[in-house]
C-alpha cells in the first residue's frame, strides 16, 4: 500500500468516526454524504395552492352537521 492510499484510507476512517459519533445513537445508518439540499422541495415559480375561505366554512358546516346527527 503505498502512502497516498494510506492517507486516504486513514481519511475515510476519520470521516466515517465523526458520522457515527454525530448519529449515534440512532438506527439510521451512516453516511458520508451531504444530504442537506440548498434547493427548495418544490419548484420556485410553484405557488403553494390557495385556501377558499368559504369553501373551508361550508365543509366545516357539513362535518358540524354530520356529528350532530350521529
Amino acid at each position: 500500500m503505498t502512502a497516498t492510499i494510506k492517507k486516504k484510507k486513514a481519511e475515510l476512517e476519520q470521516e466515517l468516526d465523526k458520522a457515527l459519533e454525530a448519529t449515534f445513537p440512532a438506527s439510521d445508518p451512516v453516511s458520508l454524504e451531504d444530504t442537506i439540499s440548498d434547493r427548495p422541495d418544490r419548484p420556485v415559480d410553484r405557488a403553494p395552492p390557495k385556501i377558499d375561505t368559504k369553501l373551508v366554512e361550508a365543509l366545516a358546516q357539513q362535518v358540524a352537521q354530520k356529528k350532530g346527527a350521529a
